[in-house]
């Protein structure tokens, strides 16, 4: 197998010029739109050159180079959540949008500010607090095949799984104290398999990985998750697991 040529960066981002990274000439054009923060390189080694962001602890957006044509790829982050998302071949465009949304603009105003800037209904309803509600509701209308309706209507009928953030992870049910990531890994699973239900510990919980028991119908899948809820189980928070887990220290 013969390697892929590298890229050369400069000729599609003459901004870098020949040793160059985003995180220089993103930290200056942030400086030049009006925005005192700092602008960092991106944590992973292979995106020294190519990546950047800015964080502020609750907020984050980073920036990607695009390798085979001009492109500034864009996400914005809050609270563990992939808020908004957009490209832009403008240097300039990208850093207003930095700066936009580090500044703590909302997403109508950062789409304002920022056309390239695209989000959708759920980002729209973490902003507001209605993300729960909302991800019950995308899963009970979607038509995805990895989807076990009967399940999700099992676990929308329990009022203390009803109050938890859902997500799935191929065919497999979980529920989140937290609405952003890293979500929790204190609640049970249930993974659907050959005509079963198997709830299971999470290989990350306190207990696991473990199985917890087998069903035959969502229900009864459903009870056995209610019953080894944890302690402190109650409605979602924002934020995310490491969130929690400082909360829970002080």
């Amino acid at each position: 197998m013969t390697s892929q040529p590298v890229p050369n960066l400069a000729s599609l981002y003459p901004e870098l010029g020949a040793e160059g990274t985003l995180q220089i000439v993103l930290q200056k054009a942030v400086h030049q739109a009006g925005y005192q923060l700092d602008v960092l390189p991106e944590a992973a080694p292979g995106w020294k050159r190519s990546g950047a962001r800015a964080d502020s602890g609750t907020r984050t957006t980073s920036a990607h180079l695009g390798i085979q044509d001009r492109c500034f790829v864009m996400n914005f982050w809050g609270r563990g959540v992939l808020m908004a998302k957009g490209t832009t071949t403008s240097l300039n465009e990208a850093a207003t949008a930095t700066g936009v949304w580090q500044s703590g603009a909302n997403l109508e105003d950062l789409r304002s500010a920022c056309p390239f800037v695209h989000y959708g209904p759920l980002a729209a309803a973490h902003e507001r607090g209605t993300a729960v509600e909302t991800m019950w509701t995308i899963y009970r209308q979607t038509a995805a095949a990895h989807v076990d309706h009967d399940l999700i209507e099992a676990a929308y009928a329990q009022p203390q799984l009803r109050v938890l953030f859902p997500f799935h992870s191929h065919r497999s049910l979980h529920f989140s104290r937290c609405t952003g990531f890293p979500y929790t890994h204190d609640v049970p699973a249930i993974i659907p398999v050959a005509g079963k239900y198997c709830v299971k510990w999470k290989s990350r919980s306190p207990h696991g990985p473990a199985d917890i028991g087998e069903a035959y119908n969502p229900r009864d899948a459903v009870a056995l998750v209610v019953a080894h809820l944890p302690p402190e189980s109650g409605p979602a928070v924002v934020g995310t697991a490491d969130d929690l887990d400082r909360s829970d220290s002080i």
